[in-house]
């Protein structure tokens, strides 16, 4: 039996994939991929936690809004791209 609960794998898998893009696509050196994995994984759990949702009818798996997560894992990740780390 798996300890992760379905949401937190889901989580876990949305912010990895997320900070791997965008290492592949902002990344200069491997030490911002550390960086970039934490930013990611608390612009997910920042939209979780606080139960961000667009007002569309989009569906939630797991109880994660994915399209809110994404977005504001985004929006951190172009931010701490542009800091010189």
């Amino acid at each position: 039996m798996s300890a992760l609960s379905p949401a937190a794998l889901l989580l876990l898998l949305l912010t990895t994939t997320h900070a791997a893009l965008a290492h592949v696509l902002l990344g200069r050196s491997w030490r911002q991929l550390p960086i970039f994995w934490a930013t990611a994984a608390a612009g997910c759990l920042i939209a979780t936690l606080l139960g961000w949702r667009f007002p569309l009818n989009i569906p939630a798996p797991a109880g994660v809004p994915m399209l809110e997560a994404s977005l504001l894992a985004w929006i951190l990740l172009i931010v701490v791209s542009r800091l010189r780390l």
